[in-house]
């Protein structure tokens, strides 16, 4: 196996040529490019080949750039494998040589490892541009099947689906295995007494017994062949494969390499082609039968055979998020936008305001270095998705109070205030000390939150904006992805409460229930819910009701600076009086 990064620029040309093409000869296959600054050669492509020729035959995998960490405790550190000394990248490329400093370091299996969860990764990304009609992520996907074969015959996709096989199926094996053992260890007595036998006090002794000699069957013939296959494939290529105890002797890696190069493999599995009647025994000599038959011939002027890879994985990135967190399919046109924009991630949940209304939370994916956060146009743009969303279901909600339909409430008519639209950004993190594949590691960052408002201290205003900025585990998100979970409500609900974590150290709430005010009329004393007499010192984005019938109002200050505390001393000089319920004096936080 080949091991090559993302847009890192390796010294020697010849290192990386034999696999890739130069750009400019319009070759078929992935591009090489030369970086003017360090002179290195360097591919933009993430993904899989399987390069045929006479300098190599097998898979390639070019990773993710986010694994390379500058080195610990140096001085202007090179990049290595997840900073650690000495995983270089120009001398790990091939993870089969013993003198690899993998192989030394005991890491042997990590890229591997991590190779085979991107490839299923970007499998399940082809599988759902192709369900979703996403055309334009398809045309910039580099899809090589050989010999214009499905997409699940080529070679890495059949060694995956046996690796599978076995977690699926161990107690067929298991019971195979005692059937055809049965009875191998009963005496054959007809064959016994024809022997001379031993006497002794008058009694015959026999010393050598006849034993029940059963003929290898064909069951075990195939399993046989399954597990060398699957041994052969975790010491070639150091796959993570745990197979267990085998009570068969097995074929050894250079006798499968030897079935592979010669077709002997091959031709076994046509002999026995057609001599099992159960449905997993005739699925496990399919898939056997799929990777013998991956040909073996050489072919220097087209050396890829078979390829995955996507140049842009900002792309790849989105959509794993997406799958993990958004409801994709399920919102439609409204993450479309009428500039022509398309919101990455945009789902309904509770409000960070109450738990009895909904709201839509507005995300954006950013495959960013660890150092890097969103800036300039990235954040007008996330915080223009933030507006055009609001504006939208207000005009809904307008339609549709006409119509007695259900609509997403954003503004309260009564305070005139305006719910908390959550839009926050989700980039990509590498643990070098937790390398874990099942955490999700999901947090806020140490990036300062930013805000986009016209006025002070106004939360519940149209134009207060707050956007805030996740980290995920990399290892997890190409994992999860990849094996088809569902971590939408757990991800979401940390999104929620670390929103709601951040407004309670921002801001000081107050939950109060007004009492109507008396006022003198020609036609006598009438009254009137405070929001009239004190409108200009309510009204302006400080007062918010949950619900259309609710009784009480939620009214927030900013914290810091001097405007919130000025603002409520205002407010709790003007309408103490005013209040029937709650109090202006006992601050109160949102529950997430």
């Amino acid at each position: 196996m080949r091991i090559y990064f993302e847009n890192y620029p390796y010294p020697d040309k010849d290192c990386i040529m034999p696999y890739f093409v130069d750009k400019e000869t319009g070759k078929k296959g992935v591009p090489v490019q030369q970086d003017p600054k360090t002179m290195g050669w360097f591919v933009e492509h993430i993904g899989y080949l399987y390069v045929s020729s006479e300098k190599y035959n097998g898979p390639i995998f070019i990773l993710p750039k986010l694994f390379l960490l500058p080195e610990k405790g140096v001085k202007d550190a090179p990049l290595t494998i997840l900073g650690e000394k000495g995983l270089y990248p120009p001398i790990v490329i091939d993870t089969e040589e013993i003198e690899n400093p993998l192989v030394q370091q005991g890491r042997e299996e990590f890229l591997p490892e991590l190779s085979l969860w991107l490839f299923r990764a970007m499998t399940r990304y082809r599988e759902d541009c192709n369900k979703e009609k996403d055309y334009d992520n398809l045309n910039d996907l580099n899809n090589l099947t050989p010999n214009g074969n499905t997409e699940d015959r080529d070679f890495l996709s059949t060694a995956v689906r046996l690796m599978d096989f076995l977690s699926d199926h161990r107690n067929l094996f298991t019971q195979i295995s005692k059937i055809n053992h049965s009875g191998r260890a009963a005496i054959d007595w007809h064959k016994t007494i024809t022997q001379t036998p031993f006497l002794h006090k008058g009694k015959p002794w026999y010393l050598d017994l006849a034993i029940k000699d059963k003929a290898v069957n064909i069951d075990e013939e195939l399993i046989v062949i399954y597990y060398s296959v699957l041994r052969y494939l975790k010491e070639k290529f150091h796959f993570r494969i745990n197979i267990g105890d085998v009570p068969y002797i097995m074929k050894s890696p250079n006798e499968i390499q030897r079935y592979l190069d010669t077709g002997v493999g091959k031709r076994r599995m046509r002999d026995i082609k057609g001599k099992y009647f159960r449905d997993d025994l005739r699925e496990l000599w399919d898939l056997l039968d799929t990777f013998f038959d991956f040909s073996s011939s050489r072919d220097d002027k087209d050396p890829i055979k078979e390829a995955l890879v996507v140049k842009d994985f900002q792309k790849v990135f989105e959509k794993m998020v997406d799958h993990l967190i958004g409801d994709t399919g399920k919102v439609g046109d409204l993450r479309k936008l009428k500039d022509g924009k398309l919101i990455d991630h945009l789902y309904l949940d509770k409000s960070l305001i109450g738990k009895d209304s909904n709201i839509y939370y507005i995300g954006d994916s950013k495959y960013y270095n660890a150092e890097d956060h969103p800036v300039g146009v990235d954040l007008y743009k996330q915080f223009s998705y933030a507006r055009s969303i609001i504006q939208y279901n207000i005009d809904e909600f307008y339609i549709n109070s006409k119509t007695n339909r259900k609509a997403i409430r954003y503004r309260d008519k009564d305070t005139e205030g305006y719910n908390i639209t959550p839009n926050f950004f989700i980039v990509p993190k590498v643990f070098p000390e937790k390398m874990e594949y099942d955490t999700p590691s999901f947090d806020i960052t140490n990036w300062k939150p930013q805000i986009s408002k016209h006025f002070e201290d106004r939360l519940f205003d149209r134009d207060t904006l707050l956007l805030r900025e996740f980290e995920i585990n990399l290892l997890f998100l190409i994992a999860a992805y990849g094996a088809y979970e569902d971590w939408a409500e757990p991800l979401r609900k940390i999104i929620r409460e670390r929103m709601i974590k951040y407004l309670n150290e921002e801001y000081e709430f107050y939950r109060i229930k007004p009492k109507d005010i008396p006022l003198s009329t020609p036609s006598g004393v009438i009254y009137e819910w405070p929001f009239t007499t004190y409108f200009r010192t309510l009204l302006e984005g400080k007062a918010y009701k949950e619900k259309d019938d609710a009784e009480e109002i939620i009214l927030a200050f900013e914290k810091k600076g001097k405007q919130g505390p000025k603002d409520y001393s205002t407010v709790r000089e003007d309408i103490q009086y005013a209040i029937k319920g709650g109090s202006i004096d006992k601050p109160i936080e949102l529950e997430p």
